[in-house]
Formats: structure tokens, C-alpha cells, sequence
């Protein structure tokens, strides 16, 4: 077994996708049972493969004439599960004026098609273009991506040409290079340590959004847990660092793991984070 445990990374990794991509097709939460309402968006990626998504909003505010919305949020989710898991992340927010555009890449849910780096870049091109389209009827558009999530959506920023509309990009646990967040994990892997190098020939970085972060102009926050073991907090500083936008803002999660800025052990950052969108 010892023998064949190299076999097995080397095809584990030549693979990639079963390295970055976890997706399930299970429902696991229903937002109308969290008194979220929302409707289920159909669209296509740009090599025009079927996707899905959910536009979440609060009733209320329909009902209510006085109470106005405050703006339009796409959310980018991580590597494992779908929609019918993250939402639970932001769906928090519909309460407080933001309606919230949630989508599955290809392979996750009900989109279709298998997940994969150019992939991911099409379906994460075609969420922005649906999600600006829309954003003309809010008063501010903002961009939320978690773990892959912001890895993806960094390197569909150089495919638009609307970046200026975005009112506020936040980047939440994550990473800008698929080497190096491979290397990491094989360098931490024990008995695989050996073959961290391997990272750097087995997996593609043609996707990896390292190359243009100082093309972002827009205002950014990002976000990382100091006690992050999934994607660890110097990859967020790396990219904080490299980020020469005039507006941008780094939070430290005190105790934070991955992704859980807004879990109910923190909930000092919700309302942190609502002030922060006011002020913007």
C-alpha cells in the first residue's frame, strides 16, 4: 500500500479537479424554512452550459413601499457542496435591504457540465454579466467571494470590462494560485511531503488570478480568520500586499477558521459588516 500511496497522488493531482472541486447535488437547507424567499435563476456560461442559481430577497420589502432595498449582492461560494449549503453564509442579509444572487459552477447542484479551471472562468464571467445586468435597478452592486470562490472571481475580473460598477469586492478566505495552495497542502500532508514539489508540475496555474491583482481599482475588504487551516491567513495577506486599489481594507477574524466571518460565534461582524456597507 506504502508503494502505490505516490501512484495515487500523482494521479490525485494530474487530475486537479478532484483536488479543487468537492461538488454534491444534495438539498441541504431550504431558505423559505429561514423565512428567506427566493427564485430559482436559470442562465448559461458563456460556452453556453446550463446553469442555476437562486435569487434570494425578503417579501417584506415588496409589501412595504417605505422600506427601500439597498442593494444587489453576488455571492461566489466555495469549493464543496452548492448553493443549497452556502446560502446560509449571507442569506442573514435579505432582512436588512440586500437581495442576494447565489449560483452552482458547472458540475455543483443543478448546473451542468463538470467542474474544471476554464470552466469555472465561464460560468464565473456569466454570473457577473447576469448579476450587472440586474445590479441597474440597486443602488450598489457588490461582489462576495469566499475561498474558490474568490480565486475564481479574481481571475474573471479580467474578462469584464464593468469592474468600475462594483461598489465593493470582498474577498473572504481565500487564495490567488493553485500552485501554491497545492504545494501548501502537500508541504502540511505528512508522508507526502517529498512531493510538495510536485505542485508546481501537475497543476495548472493558467487560471490563477496572481498575475492581475494589481489591475483591481474598485474597493475591496478582505477577509481572513487568523486560525484558518483550509486556505492559512498568509495567502490572504499575499494578495492584500499585492492589491493596488486606492480603496482597500483587511479584517482579521480573532479565532477565525475558514470562511465562518459571519457564524454565530462572531456575530460581531454582521453588524460590523452592515455598517461597513452603509459607509461605502
Amino acid at each position: 500500500m506504502k508503494k502505490l500511496l505516490p501512484l495515487i497522488l500523482l494521479t490525485f493531482l494530474y487530475g486537479c479537479s478532484s483536488f479543487f472541486y468537492f461538488p454534491t447535488k444534495y438539498f441541504y437547507a431550504d431558505p423559505k424554512q429561514h423565512n428567506v424567499a427566493y427564485d430559482d435563476i436559470d442562465f448559461k456560461s458563456t460556452d453556453g452550459t446550463d446553469l442555476h442559481g437562486w435569487f434570494m430577497y425578503d417579501k417584506s420589502y415588496e409589501k412595504d413601499k417605505k422600506k427601500k432595498k439597498k442593494g444587489l449582492i453576488l455571492f461566489f461560494h466555495g469549493n464543496a457542496q452548492n448553493i443549497t449549503s452556502h446560502w446560509l453564509n449571507l442569506g442573514w442579509m435579505v432582512k436588512d435591504g440586500y437581495d442576494i444572487f447565489i449560483f452552482d459552477y458547472r458540475g455543483y447542484g443543478l448546473s451542468k457540465g463538470q467542474a474544471n479551471q476554464q470552466g469555472l472562468n465561464k460560468d464565473s464571467i456569466a454570473a457577473l454579466n447576469w448579476a450587472h445586468a440586474k445590479s441597474k435597478e440597486y443602488p450598489k452592486f457588490i461582489v462576495y467571494a469566499q475561498s474558490l470562490g474568490g480565486t475564481v472571481s479574481m481571475r474573471a475580473m479580467k474578462d469584464i470590462d464593468f469592474k468600475s460598477d462594483i461598489d465593493l469586492y470582498v474577498l473572504d478566505s481565500t487564495f490567488s494560485s493553485y500552485q501554491d495552495i497545492a504545494f501548501d497542502k502537500l508541504k502540511n500532508a505528512g508522508v507526502f511531503v517529498a512531493l510538495s514539489p510536485l505542485a508546481y508540475i501537475l497543476v495548472s496555474d493558467e487560471y490563477g488570478p496572481y498575475k492581475n491583482l494589481d489591475q483591481f481599482k474598485m474597493p475591496i475588504l478582505m477577509i481572513h480568520g487568523n486560525k484558518d487551516v483550509v486556505v492559512p491567513y498568509k495567502f490572504g495577506e499575499e494578495i492584500y500586499k499585492k492589491l493596488k486599489t486606492e480603496k482597500k481594507w483587511w479584517w482579521t477574524v480573532e479565532d477565525g477558521s475558514h470562511t465562518d466571518v459571519f457564524h454565530p460565534k462572531h456575530l460581531q461582524y454582521r453588524a460590523k459588516f452592515l455598517d461597513f456597507l452603509e459607509k461605502i
